[in-house]
């Protein structure tokens, strides 16, 4: 492919680069590999495959999905096959030089063939040492070279990148390294046609990895940050306060408020605080006790729930449930209607199910009364039955 490179522009010539590096790869690789623009890329992939020199991997994928095409770097064609003969011709002989005198004795000796017809023996018995077996050197030429192209192509899928990426944020990352000077929500989703959700989901995940990075000010715009697109998780653990540890909520908006927090902390653990009166105040942060430390360690892959809030403690739902109920005595209740009331107080996701569940165990022991089956209802007894609702406590205690 090198006798070909200076009809390439030097673009074109980057992407023929990053693809014989890759092996085989769709635009988003090329694109990453060699730190070109979408756009670029995509006119290079035209330039290569009109003049034959990339051409594409049958991967069964169905266009209609959105896949993008994999291309691989053309095998050389017929007529260029004797090519890497003419170049490990002067490298053997580079390897040794005896090759140089071989190809001198053999003109010597065609010379002296027509003169001297002993001449002609002695030389063919100079060349003679150096093939062992006659027959064995014609027959070595055509394996040597078909032992040359064979690593070519078996090689290539080896270079795949063992980790593709995600087809999403690759396209994400594709319409950043297109917009140098930042591409707002919309731009990316009407580029990458991609949706809103995911693909602010999507941002947020490869701001955690700095795949991206967000510019100050508004309209809020991102460009593409120094990690690849194909080491983004687009599924990662919620992240944290570097000041209390928590999970942050909201990602929309406290990603702008966690980045200008970040810097301030000093290693020593501390934030330097200027007041209004003018005078500094030290403020050491608060240390992550191992107690701590084993506890987020131990349920952040177990048991932290999909919206990123840690589970209820022992009692704590079913608590919650009755303080719910006792608020509004005597008000026919579902189970989802509770879980939305506990919800809009905690500001978290609460499942209707485990609701129903201490409902159901609390009207059992007596302590709410269960008003109708369909749709299920639950109500706190009023006063009136405060009496019957003792009496069912004390029997329960008594038992």
């Amino acid at each position: 492919m090198d006798n070909q490179s200076p009809s390439l522009s030097p673009a074109t010539q980057a992407v023929l680069d990053a693809l014989t590096a890759l092996g085989q790869g769709n635009v988003h690789e090329m694109a990453e590999r060699s730190g070109k623009a979408r756009s670029t890329t995509d006119k290079a992939i035209k330039t290569l495959a009109d003049a034959g020199l990339i051409v594409t991997v049958d991967t069964g994928a169905d266009p209609a999905d959105g896949t993008p095409t994999r291309w691989r770097p053309a095998t050389p064609p017929a007529g260029t096959e004797p090519q890497p003969e003419h170049q490990t011709g002067p490298t053997d002989a580079a390897l040794n030089p005896d090759d140089g005198d071989d190809i001198d004795s053999s003109n010597d000796s065609s010379t002296a063939e027509t003169d001297h017809g002993p001449a002609a023996e002695d030389s063919s018995a100079d060349t003679s040492p150096q093939t062992t077996d006659p027959a064995a050197k014609p027959a070595d030429e055509p394996d040597r070279d078909g032992h040359d192209e064979r690593p070519s192509t078996n090689n290539a899928p080896s270079v795949q990148p063992s980790r593709p990426g995600d087809r999403k944020v690759m396209a994400i990352k594709g319409v950043l390294a297109d917009h140098d000077d930042g591409a707002t929500l919309d731009v990316i989703v009407a580029e990458s046609g991609i949706g809103h959700p995911t693909a602010a989901r999507l941002l947020t995940a490869m701001e955690q990895a700095d795949a991206a990075r967000r510019l100050p000010g508004l309209p809020q715009r991102w460009v593409a940050g120094p990690t690849k697109a194909s080491e983004v998780d687009p599924n990662p653990q919620p992240p944290r306060c570097p000041l209390c540890y928590q999970v942050i909520r909201g990602l929309a908006n406290t990603p702008n408020a966690t980045a200008t927090v970040r810097p301030l902390i000093r290693p020593d653990g501390t934030l330097h605080i200027v007041g209004p009166d003018g005078e500094t105040h030290v403020v050491a942060l608060p240390t992550r006790t191992t107690g701590i430390t084993r506890s987020v360690g131990r349920r952040s892959d177990a048991t932290i729930n999909a919206d990123g809030s840690q589970p209820f403690g022992r009692g704590e739902l079913e608590k919650l449930t009755l303080d719910v109920l006792a608020a509004n005595p005597g008000k026919a209740m579902t189970p989802q209607d509770i879980a939305t009331a506990i919800g809009g107080q905690l500001g978290r996701t609460v499942s209707s199910g485990a609701v129903r569940n201490n409902c159901t165990k609390a009207a059992a022991a007596g302590r709410i009364v269960m008003v109708s089956d369909a749709p299920l209802t639950f109500a706190y007894p009023t006063h009136a039955d405060a009496g019957s609702t003792e009496q069912g406590d004390n029997a329960t205690e008594q038992s």
